[in-house]
């Protein structure tokens, strides 16, 4: 009678241990990491609170009514004075400057992502693009200074016929510049420098928004006869209109509180904004010195009147609270209008 024999009990092969070794170095690199990200989000968002928090401590005692209803004057004034024009300047350059602004940079993003094919232009125009969105704002300010604020003069006539055809260009070119925009400071100026800082932004946020929207539905919209126009506009920009209304209010809240393009473009000035006059009730003065928060607030912070001080962080904390109020009216408003679509 033949006897059973034992067989020996297989063990773990060597890269069986190793896996096992492998996904457990995995799972502790990836809780770290988790961990990482949820302290740097905290560190984030303690940073700003804890800059908000000093802003109200320091301004919310200085907000009264005459600061929304009276203008700057010194300090030494018989009467309450405020930066009821300054608010009042912020918010038509924002206004101003966003319809420069985002036409161009989703008209840009929409090239980019509907319409530009691969190659040598459309990187170069990304690249452009992201070097403009990192361009520092003093940059933007000097250059809008030479190219909107200084007077072009016409340049002389040359011997040669060929220079000559050239010369022509350009002072026609000066002429235009100088018809539509003459030498000086004013809110066009700044407008379009604050215009042309938004730009990038909303370029660059379009496209990658455009992009997320779902190959499939572009398709359906071509079957059932659209175009790509009408498919552009009736379902691609709509789908995409929520990262899109984000870009544009990151934007916003950039050039809100510039004070760099605006010293070289706009100047200040403690003139009302919207004053009386006889053929309108109320007329706006755009291509002269334009008063502007982020100037008022450059001007009273390095002063060494505290009266102009205070109001200076009053001043910090009303431009903070503007921005924070045009982010949720902007997002209340897509809100409903997507609960409507839904």
């Amino acid at each position: 009678m033949s006897q059973a024999i034992a067989m020996p009990e297989p063990s773990n092969p060597p890269f069986a241990r190793s896996r096992s070794l492998h996904n457990a170095a995995a799972r502790l690199i990836s809780r770290c990491m988790m961990i990482a990200c949820g302290l740097a989000a905290l560190c984030t968002i303690i940073a700003l609170f804890m800059i908000f928090g000093y802003i109200l401590y320091r301004g919310a005692s200085s907000i009264n009514l005459a600061l929304f209803t009276e203008l700057p004057g010194p300090p030494d004034a018989d009467r309450p004075t405020g930066v009821r024009n300054a608010i009042a300047g912020t918010l038509v350059l924002i206004a101003m400057a966003s319809c420069i602004g985002v036409p161009l940079g989703m008209l840009c993003g929409i090239y980019l992502a509907e319409y530009a094919k691969e190659g040598w232009f459309a990187h170069a125009i990304r690249l452009v693009v992201d070097v403009l969105s990192g361009v520092p704002s003093i940059i933007v300010g000097v250059l809008g200074y030479e190219m909107l604020v200084v007077s072009w003069t016409p340049l002389q006539n040359s011997s040669s016929s060929v220079a000559n055809v050239f010369i022509f260009l350009i002072n026609k070119i000066i002429w235009l510049r100088m018809t539509l925009f003459p030498a000086g400071f004013s809110a066009w100026a700044g407008a379009i420098a604050l215009g042309f800082m938004m730009c990038p932004i909303i370029a660059r946020t379009s496209e990658e928004m455009l992009k997320l929207v779902p190959k499939a539905l572009r398709e359906a919209s071509t079957g059932l006869g659209a175009s790509k126009f009408q498919t552009l506009v009736r379902v691609v920009i709509p789908t995409a209109a929520s990262g899109i209304i984000t870009g544009v209010m990151l934007s916003v809240a950039r050039v809100a509180g510039e004070t760099a393009p605006l010293l070289f473009t706009v100047l200040g000035s403690n003139q009302e904004v919207f004053a009386h006059s006889d053929r309108f009730p109320y007329f706006m003065d755009l291509g002269h010195p334009f008063p502007a928060l982020p100037l008022k607030i450059y001007e009273y912070q390095g002063s060494a009147e505290s009266d102009w001080k205070r109001q200076a962080w009053a001043a910090m904390l009303i431009l903070v609270v503007l921005v924070l109020v045009l982010n949720i009216c902007v997002r209340v408003a897509s809100n409903r209008k997507k609960f409507r679509a839904a």
